[in-house]
């Protein structure tokens, strides 16, 4: 089932903005934002299997030369409902 994820991404200094540029020619990437705080950008990536995420995170993404490291929320499927009583 494909769902969403999000990426939270630390940066070389100063290369949050390169590598927002970089993350959004990604194949599944809907978004990314350079960001200020922890982290230094964010990423959405949707429509993708929890395994192909892995794969393109795994491949392309963490071997970017602006990016340290990733940090990967998957959303939870299926999504929590609440009990209509």
């Amino acid at each position: 089932m494909s769902s969403q994820s999000f990426l939270l991404i630390s940066c070389a200094a100063d290369k949050n903005v390169e590598a927002a540029k970089e993350l959004k020619k990604i194949y599944g990437v809907k978004e990314a934002v350079p960001v200020y705080g922890t982290y230094d950008c964010i990423a959405k990536m949707e429509n993708l299997e929890p395994k192909q995420v892995r794969s393109l995170v795994s491949s392309t993404i963490r071997p970017l030369r602006q990016i340290n490291s990733v940090l990967v929320l998957q959303e939870d499927n299926p999504p929590y409902h609440r009990d209509q009583n």
